[in-house]
């Protein structure tokens, strides 16, 4: 990890990095701001972090749009599910600012696992 990180984006890396450790497998995490900036990216599947990123904040307003029309609130976490993998994401805070976390996965990875994991990113992110 680099010495010219910002804090926030320091911390996005850590936690980046803490969920490919607990994940394990070929899985990738992307950190994004909630307007499609790159944070923060690990792990072992190919994916080009910042166009990635610029889908993920397109993915979440989406997201975020079709849950104010159903009354259902503002948007914690999203699913895709494919038949090679999925792709979920979870949008949450970051020192105050909105960010998109995004973690693709193989099929093998337990949806429960990747929800419970990012769950508990969000609460590190949060507590530190």
């Amino acid at each position: 990890m680099s010495t010219t990180l910002l804090p926030h984006e320091a911390r996005a890396q850590l936690a980046a990095d803490a969920l490919v450790a607990a994940i394990g497998g070929n899985c990738a995490v992307l950190i994004s701001t909630a307007d499609g900036f790159d944070l923060a990216h690990a792990g072992g599947r190919a994916a080009e972090p910042a166009r990635l990123a610029a889908m993920m904040s397109s993915f979440s307003a989406v997201g975020a749009a079709a849950s104010q029309e159903a009354g259902i609130g503002l948007p914690r976490c999203m699913v895709v599910e494919s038949t090679q993998g999925r792709l979920v994401v979870r949008c949450l805070q970051l020192a105050g600012n909105p960010i998109v976390i995004m973690l693709l996965t193989d099929k093998s990875v337990l949806l429960g696992l990747a929800l419970n994991q990012l769950a508990a990113i969000e609460r590190s992110l949060n507590a530190a």
